[in-house]
């Protein structure tokens, strides 16, 4: 009942698995499309119509199988570069995400900042998943761009790492690991990352590899230093030269230069400074690029992006910084289509493969829409009275599209057979009834 274009996309993920793990691979990313109830690896046998065989063999698949969520992960990638042109820069964005669970024989979760609910002056935890997720930010032809998720990596606390006794890793660590490896994977082509404040740190900044720039939010009162001057006399040359105003005070001092730019895709003007400084405790030596702004839509206060490229410009920073807002939009579509946080395994291994399977989901509905739509003048877009101003489709409707083609495709090859009756339609039936 599967699209032959959707069994296309499949087909590249084929050398990433044995034979029968390919077979369960494509019943259970079928299924977990398909499913519009809860995702358990139960829920999406039955949408995947084998919930007559043995489940034990798709549990298997999770905890035991020999593949390589990295390696999928990578082939979800390559997907989505179809979209981008071969030789320009890839933008990526990277962010982390709390995937809330219930229950105490949960591997690998922990009580985790609850950042929906927390406010700056008290913290709120929940009890679940902490993931750090690296995604590439691909325009479609409809104009707007989407994070699609590709590598995930599970955070432990301090006190889950050593329940299970494996080593403590930060997530600016996870997130750095992850940034070298893809640089190390895809040498010859070059990256720009978008990512928050709480990525712009040493941990992520001195291990970023040469293919691979970072633009973030910096900090107001950031230590900030010229470049170390000629070594002049005897003793031990300088690392860094005299100590500059900080972001906060050079606000004060200088004078500010209009810029149109366009936010979150609406034109705005924004007062900005543009500098280049060390920030040593962050990037030693290197020199990056300092964008203050002011009247920032939304921002009370005067903000500040810092750049490992020293190419770009305000404007560009700017708006590549917003486009990071994308992958908080993935985020909404996998909790609340894709059932991210439904899955509840109780090892370790299980829980590092089942949750990126809503992540790769995602990404695949998006590129196979994206193909899907290439001929196609008009785009089937779900309006209601009180909504009538929707020009682009949601992922809700991509994922509409796909699951009316799927059932189109089952309905018309048992017409075929002409077994078009009540017994014949169950499957049908019981999405309907169930959800």
């Amino acid at each position: 009942m599967l699209p032959d274009t959707l069994l296309f996309c499949f087909s590249q993920f084929e050398s990433c698995f044995r034979a029968p793990s390919y077979r369960r691979f494509v019943t259970l990313m079928s299924g977990w499309l398909l499913c519009v109830g809860c995702h358990t690896v139960t829920g999406v046998m039955r949408a995947a119509g084998v919930a007559d065989r043995d489940h034990n063999g798709y549990h298997r698949f999770f905890s035991r199988g020999i593949w390589s969520p990295d390696a999928v992960g990578l082939v979800v990638l390559s997907l989505a570069l179809k979209w981008v042109e071969p030789n320009a820069r890839v933008m990526l964005t990277l962010d982390d995400t709390l995937a809330r669970h219930t229950g105490k024989r949960i591997a690998g979760a922990g009580m985790h900042r609850d950042p929906l609910l927390s406010t700056g002056a008290r913290p709120f935890f929940h009890f679940g998943h902490n993931w750090v997720v690296l995604a590439v930010v691909v325009t479609m032809p409809w104009g707007k761009a989407y994070s699609l998720p590709f590598w995930a990596r599970l955070y432990r606390s301090v006190k889950t790492a050593q329940k299970e006794g494996v080593p403590h890793l930060k997530k600016t660590e996870l997130a750095a690991l992850m940034l070298k490896e893809l640089g190390k994977r895809l040498a010859n082509r070059r990256f720009l990352v978008f990512t928050d404040n709480a990525y712009v740190n040493r941990a992520v900044v001195r291990e970023l590899p040469a293919n691979i720039d970072l633009v973030g939010r910096g900090r107001m009162d950031a230590a900030l230093h010229e470049q170390a001057g000629k070594r002049r006399g005897r003793g031990r040359p300088r690392i860094r030269g005299r100590r500059l105003p900080t972001p906060a005070q050079q606000a004060t001092r200088k004078r500010w230069r209009k810029v149109s730019v366009s936010i979150y895709g609406r034109p705005a003007k924004v007062r900005t400074q543009t500098f280049d400084a060390l920030w040593y405790k962050v990037g030693r030596e290197r020199v990056m690029r300092f964008v203050l702004i002011r009247d920032w839509p939304g921002h009370a206060k005067d903000d500040v992006l810092v750049t490992t490229d020293l190419s770009l410009g305000a404007a560009a920073v700017i708006e590549g910084y917003c486009t990071r807002w994308s992958l908080e939009e993935t985020y909404g579509w996998v909790k609340s289509r894709l059932g991210f946080e439904d899955p509840h395994n109780r090892t370790v291994r299980a829980v590092e493969r089942t949750a990126p399977m809503a992540l790769w989901a995602y990404s695949l509905v998006v590129c196979w829409y994206a193909q899907w739509s290439k001929r196609r003048a008009i785009l089937p877009i779900r309006l209601a009275p009180w909504y009538t101003r929707k020009t682009n489709p949601s992922f809700a409707d991509m994922l509409a599209t796909l699951r009316r083609n799927c059932w189109t495709i089952w309905i018309s090859d048992q017409a075929e057979k002409g077994r078009l009756d009540q017994k014949s339609l169950a499957p049908l039936l019981d999405v309907a009834g169930y959800g």
